[in-house]
């Protein structure tokens, strides 16, 4: 991380911050940081591709098959820029498009030779980012990140299970016993006055 992009983060993390407050800032700065630092090596190492086009890619590569929406999940864009990528690695011949055989309202997409060929020469240049990236921690610290970011993610897929479920009815109804007990009673009122 530079200087600058060191100061920029810390102008806005201040010590009396609580941690929820600040990591989802600190996740969307080193999003931003990967996507500008991965395009940056892309093009200084003469590889025509984007990161966006690295991601879908890379995805097609581990999931050969998936439908356009999937891919734009997983590389967090919009569905409508995925279908720019898409379309662009379509017609430069790295993607080919077959029908879902369970949507007929999707299509499959899967990596050509050529576009395998691609991606291993965007991984080479990206692999060099993400070690630079994480040269500052050591092997059990990437591990224990690793763990941490996957709880998380875990966290809030499962965010409507039972229990997660339960958890907040609880709160909820707390929250409408202690109103209650604010609240003053109609009848009381009128005794008094």
């Amino acid at each position: 991380m530079s200087k600058n992009s060191q100061a920029n983060s810390a102008r806005w993390l201040s010590k009396s911050d609580k941690p929820e407050h600040v990591i989802g800032l600190l996740l969307k700065s080193l999003h931003h940081s990967l996507r500008q630092a991965v395009d940056e090596a892309l093009r200084q190492q003469g590889v025509e591709m984007s990161f966006a086009h690295f991601a879908a890619l890379f995805s097609l590569h581990t999931e050969p098959g998936i439908t356009g929406a999937q891919l734009a999940r997983r590389a967090m864009v919009s569905a409508q820029t995925m279908n720019s990528v898409l379309r662009r690695l379509e017609h430069d011949g790295l993607i080919e498009r077959r029908p879902h055989p369970e949507s007929r309202r999707a299509d499959s997409w899967s990596l050509t030779e050529q576009g395998s060929a691609d991606l291993a020469r965007g991984r080479v240049v990206g692999d060099a980012v993400f070690a630079r990236m994480l040269a500052a921690l050591s092997t059990a610290e990437i591990a224990g990140l690793q763990s941490y970011l996957r709880r998380c993610i875990a966290a809030l897929e499962t965010g409507t299970s039972a229990g997660a479920a339960a958890e907040r009815s609880a709160a909820v109804k707390a929250a409408v016993r202690r109103a209650r007990k604010r609240r003053p009673r109609h009848s009381n009122s009128r005794r008094l006055a």
